[in-house]
């Protein structure tokens, strides 16, 4: 008889028989399980867990914010000089870069017509005092003579007006040998402040008018630069906090540290299309370090006011539409708020907040109105922060 596995079942029938039973119970407990951790891990899933969040606290705050605006650096004075009288540059006693004292002289037109004139006047003058003085001794003759009846009346009233013009003429002469002298000495131009020479226009040998026709009206450039003034420009809803006297830091383009100044002039004019103003602060400049030219930056610090203010990072939405979410009672609700810039990390809430109210920091996208958080720490404006016990 053969020994396979058929005789083997043969022999056992009560081992095969609890095998077939025992394997579909094992089969089934497998489903019960996988259907039992199947369940457990969804109900995990669908639990809703509570988002934690930073908060900021709503300030009231004093705020001093400077008026910032950007402009330029100026000379005190600056001229175009010119000639005063018409002719040929003879010479230029200046270069660019000197500095000049007030009366120096900086250029001089040729004078050799002028000292002509003035030489032509001189005679003039002495030939009317030398007729004014024939006039006098002919005058005095017929007075003397009139009494006895040895000239007519006619003449003698003729003496008496011949002096008088002999004396006119005299008169006219002086003046006209005043102006030809003027006229000499404005060959020669001076100075009329202290300053630096900053352009040379023309060189020798160029014929100037003063008229402003047949040739150069312009010689050189001159610049008082012992005080310079900063011209800036700022914003026209700033004005209502600017006032005279007030004062002012100066942020110089090449210059480590700020200069200290004063608000000296606001203009009254508003610039209708940049909506600014400008205003001029002046600086003392001995040394000349500081060039007319230069780029500058002003700060004009205002008095200190109430304002409530919170972390930039608080606002949500975008310009046009900005938002908070504030928490009551571990609740959310979305504000909307309006506010105004104080620096890089800080806002002012101009409405729709108050002082002591509990602000999301850094509100993520997924935020809902209405909906549960936990606080995990708070974070002051003041950039202080202490953690929240949970």
């Amino acid at each position: 008889m053969s020994t396979g596995p058929l005789s083997n079942h043969l022999k056992h029938p009560n081992r095969w028989l609890l095998v077939a039973w025992t394997l579909p119970l094992a089969v089934l407990v497998t489903a019960c399980s996988s259907q039992s951790d199947g369940a457990e891990k969804s109900q995990s899933t669908t639990t809703p867990t509570t988002p934690e969040v930073e908060v900021a606290i709503v300030e009231q705050s004093n705020l001093s914010e400077p008026v910032q605006g950007q402009g330029t650096i100026a000379a005190f004075q600056r001229s175009n000089i010119g000639a005063l009288v018409q002719g040929p540059v003879d010479r230029i006693f200046v270069r660019v870069g000197d500095r000049v004292a007030r009366g120096a002289p900086l250029f001089r037109i040729r004078q050799a017509d002028y000292q002509r004139k003035v030489n032509e006047a001189l005679a003039a003058v002495r030939l009317a005092r030398a007729e004014a003085e024939q006039a006098e001794r002919t005058n005095e003759r017929v007075q003397t003579l009139k009494p006895r009846g040895f000239v007519s009346l006619s003449r003698a009233e003729q003496a008496e007006t011949d002096v008088a013009v002999a004396r006119a003429r005299v008169s006219q002469a002086e003046a006209m040998a005043a102006t030809a002298q003027q006229a000499l000495n404005d060959t020669i131009v001076r100075a009329p402040y202290a300053a630096v020479v900053t352009s040379r226009n023309v060189d020798e040998g160029v014929y100037l008018s003063t008229f402003g026709v047949g040739g150069q009206s312009s010689v050189l450039e001159l610049q008082e630069v012992g005080i310079v003034v900063a011209v800036v420009s700022l914003p026209q809803d700033r004005l209502g906090q600017i006032r005279k006297g007030q004062p002012a830091r100066l942020f110089i383009e090449g210059f480590a540290q700020p200069l200290e100044s004063q608000v000296a002039i606001i203009n009254d004019k508003v610039d209708a299309q940049a909506r600014t103003v400008e205003v001029r602060l002046p600086l003392r400049n001995p040394s000349y370090e500081v060039k007319p030219g230069l780029s500058v930056r002003a700060e004009i610090a205002t008095p200190p006011r109430s304002a409530l203010v919170l972390p930039r990072r608080a606002i949500a939405g975008d310009s046009a539409a900005p938002f908070a979410f504030v928490i009551t009672n571990g609740t959310i609700r979305k504000i909307a708020v309006r506010i105004r810039s104080v620096d890089f990390d800080r806002v002012e809430i101009q409405s729709g907040l108050q002082a002591g109210q509990r602000i999301v920091l850094n509100p993520a996208s997924t935020l809902r109105d209405g909906m549960k958080v936990r606080e995990s720490k708070v974070v002051l404006t003041s950039s202080r922060t202490r953690n929240v016990a949970r």
